[in-house]
């Protein structure tokens, strides 16, 4: 049945780029109206008997407009005649490629004809067709069905249990059995057989050129389960980063769950036999054009209900009590109309603009090379098994959501990853507001605002730390962070999160192959430091022992530096190392909040559950439990965001911090020898940032530099530590590293959101630890806050702190407690250690008053306090 519709001319032919499954050799104008799709005779019977006797059963195929026979005979003129009722709307470059592929198939054909006559095979198992085409001369044209979207968001569904035709050899019905056997096409009668969702992902590094993530075959098979199928589907149709919102998600679910029904009908009073056909759901990915075109087609309504042959069927976006009457207008509900039949010439005065409609969606029937009209035998209940289970899924999709999420399955191979994140908004609890832990008190994962993870077989670790078995593991919100296994592994994962496994067909391609051949490699380094000696360190005139390695990381932003240097230290300790781990970037803030640089031995297991991978506050001491064995950093506050905000002090921070660590070394042998983890600031090659880096390798002695992403950085890097050598005398070895793909990005919304959830865990604690912070008022003249004056130039003059008269600017700043006496001169004051950290609640003008929220009782004494500059104040911090 040849469509009526005019089809325009185009200039030229291209590859069909919307295929989530099938062959190769598929072709479509660059319109996308026409689909050309090799195929087999059988098929091409199928669409023809449909397209004949069975008008229901053909409503549901795409349009079917002819075939062609293309074979090394294969002409224009051919061509023109072999469909001669849209040939004058072919485009003459759509009809060379058509013959310039029939030529090479044809050229293909005859050379492995020579092949096999020349080398016969003498048994007769399977010959696997690894380039994925039909050995076909013929093709059947077929009205695309993905043409009028503007971002068409696709899902195959393949249907059946039973894959596989009675002609079918027995290696292929045993090779199918078992798909059958590991996939949904056992439990629920059809699998995913591929998908394109537009905007599917956060990371870049997913999309495509067109921003899809595609989810080919290999997706269904391996990666999607009889407990998982569910959501799989609902990440296919909700899809808030595509602005797929819950109303517009269940609006569409419930198009397409009308359509299924259809199907379920057409093919309950239809006697066929379809072997690993496919159901193709198309609706428009993108939000905005979603909403405008249900918007436009709505437009027409009234339109539409004025013309008797034409029915509309509305979909509203909240369910009504009652279902409305064809073409009744639900106020303020989303429709979607959907045209039935021809309209006769002049019914309409705006017939082209219903041709001209931007599409919404498409639900159909795919894939008939091993299909058959079956008289007699009844209807074919292989496919409909399938229909059936997506019925009950689009039913529960087509409902409002419950606000707690259904607890799934992850199943990993061998260095695969399951990366996640969890979302940062929610409508339960605040994100650190004291909650009961949810293992102990039947608590869902929703209510506390996080995700959970469980280990259920194999091993596992999150950036080196490895999971216990069986243990619950919540993860709060704004957590972004990933799960790997080097030798596969199942978890079962509940509360609402974002997430994707990261497959590796070999452990070399792997992102973490490199850290951990770094790990071992520092490990022999580790085993030989005990028997070096060396030369001057800083100052000292006598030989020293030479620790072990020091390792330095850097990259520019969001290259995952810190979850390199955090991997590198659990690692180290998982085989009885402790090494030192500090980190020169004051915007992360290591086992203390924003704003300063630290160091601590790393001697025990961090805190898998802690959002910041174990580097964040929860392993240092508290008033209450805590989780983990915490650890004792040495802490020194900068105030600022960035070292370029006050170099100057950044380097006497960093070199007092550098002493501490040389003092360690020289007073500790075990972590001597374990040597030293660093964590940089982001960098680029700019001069500013490179003198920062290669400052922090100076004070640290540092022999091992890890560059992460960045080829311009490395070769900056290796130019000016090419020729040095450290205070032991060695060289200096710069290691590049490519940038993981997984790496999450951080926006400034999400970093302030994690400073402020730092600066509340540090008072307030968090889901496993409840703190009571102490409250105490004090006059103005019983403490001593200083400050750097916001004017001071430090290039030119390196600012002093000066003594602050208190005002209501303080109200909600985080002040560091200084290891000084108020009696110190200012730059003691400057350089001291940290003690704590106090917020300032409220200040009382007129009472010359302060209420002080601090995490352990007792007064301030004469410790002087330091205002900076940053992290901002926390508003919130009480609300």
């Amino acid at each position: 049945m040849a469509s009526s519709r005019k089809l325009p001319s185009h200039a030229d032919l291209q590859p069909y780029n919307h295929a989530v499954a099938g062959h190769d050799g598929t072709l479509s104008d660059p319109n996308g109206e026409l689909f050309i799709k090799p195929c087999v005779q059988q098929e091409i019977s199928f669409y023809e008997t449909a397209n004949r006797d069975h008008p229901d059963f053909a409503a549901l195929m795409p349009v079917y407009i002819g075939t062609l026979s293309l074979n090394d005979a294969t002409d224009v003129n051919s061509l023109n005649e072999q469909l001669p009722a849209i040939a004058d709307h072919l485009s003459q470059g759509l009809k060379e490629e058509a013959v310039l592929r029939a030529k090479e198939a044809a050229a293909e054909a005859a050379a492995e004809a020579a092949e096999e006559a020349a080398h016969p095979r003498t048994d007769i198992s399977r010959k696997p067709n690894n380039q994925r085409k039909i050995p076909t001369n013929q093709s059947v044209v077929l009205q695309n069905s993905t043409h009028g979207f503007k971002k068409p968001n696709i899902l195959d569904a393949k249907l059946g249990r039973r894959l596989w035709a009675d002609d079918a050899p027995e290696e292929k019905r045993k090779r199918f059995d078992e798909i059958t056997r590991v996939t949904t096409n056992g439990s629920h009668g059809f699998r995913i057989a591929g998908m394109r969702v537009y905007k599917g992902s956060d990371n870049p590094a997913d999309l495509d050129a067109d921003d899809y993530r595609v989810y080919n075959k290999d997706f269904g098979r391996f990666e999607v389960s009889k407990d998982t199928v569910v959501d799989e589907i609902r990440r296919f149709i909700f899809n808030t980063r595509a602005g797929i919102d819950e109303d517009l998600g269940r609006a569409v679910a419930r198009a397409f769950l009308r359509e299924l029904k259809n199907v379920e009908d057409v093919l309950s009073n239809s006697e066929t036999r379809m072997y690993s056909a496919s159901l193709l759901f198309t609706y428009e990915g993108d939000g905005e054009a979603l909403r405008a075109a249900i918007e436009e087609n709505n437009a027409i309504v009234d339109d539409v209900k004025q013309a008797e042959e034409v029915q509309v069927d509305e979909v509203d976006a909240t369910p009504p009590t009652e279902s409305p009457a064809a073409g009744e207008t639900i106020e303020g509900d989303l429709k979607v109309v959907e045209l039935m039949g021809d309209v006769a010439d002049g019914e309409l005065e705006d017939e082209d603009d219903l041709h001209n409609l931007p599409r919404i969606f498409s639900l159909k029937l795919i894939d008939f090379a091993h299909a058959e009209w079956v008289p007699g035998q009844g209807p074919d209940e292989n496919s409909l098994f399938g229909v059936r289970s997506l019925i009950k899924i689009f039913e529960e999709l087509a409902q409002r959501q419950p606000t707690t999420s259904t607890t799934r399955t992850i199943t990993l191979r061998p260095f695969w990853e399951w990366r996640f994140e969890v979302p940062r908004s929610s409508t339960t609890s605040s994100l650190l507001a004291p909650t009961p832990n949810p293992t102990a008190t039947g608590t869902t994962p929703s209510s506390i605002g996080g995700t959970t993870v469980r280990l259920t077989s194999g091993h596992a670790e999150r950036d080196g730390t490895d999971l216990a078995p069986n243990h619950v593991y919540t993860f709060p919100r704004a957590t972004k962070s990933k799960i790997l296994t080097y030798t596969g592994a199942t978890l079962e994962v509940a509360g609402e999160c974002t997430d994707e496994v990261a497959r590796c067909d070999a452990p070399e391609q792997s992102p973490q192959l490199m850290v951990l051949n770094l790990h071992f490699a520092l490990q022999e380094l580790r085993a030989a430091a005990g028997n070096k000696t060396g030369g001057n360190s800083h100052g000292g005139g006598g030989r020293v022992v030479v620790p072990g390695p020091r390792v330095m990381v850097c990259g520019e932003k969001d290259t995952g530096k810190t979850s390199v240097a955090r991997t590198l230290a659990a690692l180290a300790t998982r085989v009885g190392a402790q090494p030192l781990v500090a980190s020169v970037d004051p915007r992360e803030g290591m086992l203390a909040l924003p704003g300063t640089v630290s160091a601590a031995v790393f001697g025990t297991v961090m805190d898998v559950e802690d959002p910041a991978g174990g580097f964040g506050v929860s392993g240092t001491p508290s008033s209450g439990p805590s989780a983990v064995p915490v650890k004792l950093p040495m802490v020194y506050y900068f105030g600022r965001e960035k070292p370029e905000e006050d170099v100057p002090l950044w380097k006497d921070l960093v070199g007092k911090l550098g002493s501490s660590v040389r003092a360690k070394f020289a007073g500790d042998e075990v972590v001597r020898q374990a040597g030293l983890v660093l964590d940089t600031p982001a960098a680029t090659i700019a001069k500013a940032d490179v003198d920062v880096l290669v400052h922090a390798a100076t004070e640290f002695a540092v022999n091992i530099v890890v560059v992460l992403g960045s080829p311009g950085l490395h070769a900056e890097l290796q130019r000016r530590l090419d020729n040095e050598r450290t205070a032991h005398g060695e060289a200096i070895t710069i290691i590049p590293f490519d940038k993981s793909d997984g790496v999450a990005p951080r926006d400034r919304d999400f970093m302030k959101f994690t400073r402020e959830a730092a600066i509340k865990e540090y008072f307030f604690g968090d889901a496993k630890r409840t703190l009571s912070p102490f409250t105490q008022s004090v006059g103005f003249d019983d403490v001593a806050v200083f400050k750097a004056p916001d004017d001071a130039d430090f290039y030119d003059n390196p600012p002093a702190l000066e003594p602050v008269d208190i005002s209501g600017e303080l109200s909600h700043w985080t002040l560091a407690v200084m290891n000084a006496s108020v009696n110190d001169p200012p730059e003691t004051i400057r350089q001291a250690p940290v003690m704590g950290f106090v917020a300032v609640a409220d200040v009382d003008e007129d009472r010359r008053r302060l209420k002080i929220l601090s995490p352990v009782s007792g007064r301030l004494g004469n410790r002087p306090m330091i205002w900076g500059r940053w992290p901002e104040p926390y508003i919130n911090l009480l609300g």
